[in-house]
């Protein structure tokens, strides 16, 4: 159905694909795996019209192909679907998807038309996107995700790409969508995804194909591989190991106290009474299906939000932040959820993007300036130790691949050293080994008798990274939970059980 042949793509001194062959068949599966730079997105950008390769041949249904735009892509029956959402969040679902058609209304749109064509489509795929006249942006994330997958098979799409497409899902979720891709394999539709998840691989695909730096290391059956052989062949060598999660730091001081925090989103309880302490040296998380409550929850902690009633204290200090520059000066520290979105600026140099944090500017700054040399020794020192890969400390950061983006965000997070850190989905998009490098920065933070609150949509994250833990359903948090906790126990409480 698709076939590559000799693709290459070259961004400034970065070689992103070199001389790449592949091809794909009808009513298949098939995964991309590869570390974070490995060319993963660059080939599926290439293959949705994104990007223009510098030599190759694109073939669909053996003819070539020149896929100049994604709406050519989309004329081709190619759909995509984004790591980071492309949804135009001021407008409803429905005006969302009529955008995503190949041939939209020319003249007059009508909003019944569009509403009633939106419900079809999500019926006719069996996925439940709400209300199509409701906007966008107030959505949940794990209902822009089947918005996004709607859009993408808008115009009968053949073939659909995925990037990371369970990143922000939670384990329900991804059963959800991976039940979903296997009917349309079943209607003889080309699937691609990229994951970094080895679990997801051999449960849904059928084949997969491992990149390093820009080449194909090798395609192989789901079934003839192993995680681990999967894991080496990615990074190169051997995995690194899990983790051994240090105890907590001696003393049982409380870091962060939330009690009784309530919050409202459009006139309805968004947070009814939520309760928790967060010790000196322990990581907290935070467990949930997107949108009961996780997203404000983070804007009250770092001051993006007011709290209707209940009360806050680091340490022992009351705290009630009017805005980051305020919660950053009371020792909160946050990692947000959406990188492109609010955490860095992406027309500006990796060495500005470095400064992105009231505590960093104040520490760098002299008087009313700021010294270039200075700068650039913090962002040099920045970069290697949390091993960011950039063509230069001058390039812009949308040059970086996500995981460099994140590792950079998490680098510039820590080296002010809050008392408390807030994070968000903190290894979203990393691959096995940047993932490992993040889990290694929070056990070191909190050895220093700090404190985490992470918020992840990743049960497995959560399990493995928390010391204790509580699920937040419809805004109310479950009681505290200590690991192992049997997967059938959480799951009860996700669905709402009280106990």
């Amino acid at each position: 159905m698709l076939r590559v042949d000799g693709i290459s793509k070259r961004f400034g001194r970065v070689q992103a694909l070199s001389n790449v062959d592949l091809e794909f068949s009808p009513g298949e599966i098939h995964a991309l795996l590869g570390e974070n730079g490995a060319g993963k997105s660059t080939l599926m950008h290439v293959l949705s019209g994104l990007y223009q390769p510098d030599a190759g041949t694109l073939r669909l249904d053996g003819r070539p192909v020149r896929l100049s735009s994604p709406l050519a892509a989309r004329a081709a029956g190619i759909g995509m679907v984004y790591q980071h959402f492309t949804l135009v969040e001021p407008l409803t679902v429905a005006e969302n998807l009529v955008l995503s058609l190949p041939r939209p209304p020319r003249f007059r749109l009508s909003s019944r038309a569009a509403t009633e064509r939106a419900a079809e489509l999500a019926r006719q795929l069996g996925l439940d996107i709400g209300d199509p006249d409701a906007i966008a942006g107030t959505l949940p994330v794990g209902t822009r995700q089947r918005i996004e997958i709607v859009k993408a098979l808008a115009g009968d799409a053949r073939i659909l790409i995925l990037d990371e497409p369970t990143a922000v899902l939670t384990r329900e979720e991804s059963e959800q969508l991976f039940t979903l891709l296997r009917r349309l394999r079943a209607d003889g539709r080309l699937i691609l995804f990229i994951t970094h998840k080895l679990r997801e691989v051999t449960e849904a695909a059928d084949r997969v194909t491992v990149m390093r730096r820009g080449r194909i290391v090798t395609t192989r059956t789901v079934g003839t591989t192993s995680e681990g052989e999967m894991a080496e062949l990615m990074i190169g060598a051997a995995p690194p190991q899990r983790r051994q999660r240090p105890p907590i730091a001696p003393g049982t001081g409380e870091r962060l106290v939330i009690s009784g925090l309530h919050t409202e989103t459009d006139g309805r309880g968004a947070l009814r009474g939520v309760t928790l302490a967060v010790r000196a040296g322990e990581i907290f998380g935070i467990a949930g299906v997107s949108g009961n409550g996780q997203q404000e929850l983070f804007e009250v902690l770092v001051g993006l939000r007011h709290a209707t009633a209940g009360e806050v204290r680091v340490g022992r200090q009351p705290f009630s932040a009017t805005s980051p520059a305020v919660a950053a000066a009371a020792g909160i520290g946050h990692i947000p959820s959406d990188r492109h979105h609010d955490a860095l600026a992406l027309g500006m140099s990796v060495a500005d993007n470095t400064l992105l944090n009231c505590k960093v500017l104040d520490r760098l700054r002299q008087g009313l300036f700021l010294s270039p040399s200075v700068v650039h020794a913090f962002a040099a020192e920045l970069v290697e130790h949390y091993a960011v890969r950039a063509e230069s400390l001058d390039a812009p950061v949308s040059s970086l691949s996500g995981g460099n983006q994140q590792r950079l965000i998490v680098g510039r997070q820590l080296t002010p050293q809050p008392d408390v850190l807030v994070a968000v989905n903190p290894t979203r998009g990393l691959d096995i080994a940047a993932a490992q490098g993040v889990y290694d920065a929070l056990d070191a933070f909190v050895t220093t008798g700090r404190a985490v609150l992470l918020i992840s949509g990743d049960l497995d994250e959560v399990i493995d990274l928390s010391h204790r833990f509580a699920v937040l359903h419809a805004g109310r948090l479950s009681e505290t939970l200590t690991p192992p906790v049997a997967p059938e126990r959480i799951g009860r409480l996700m669905a709402g059980a009280t106990q």
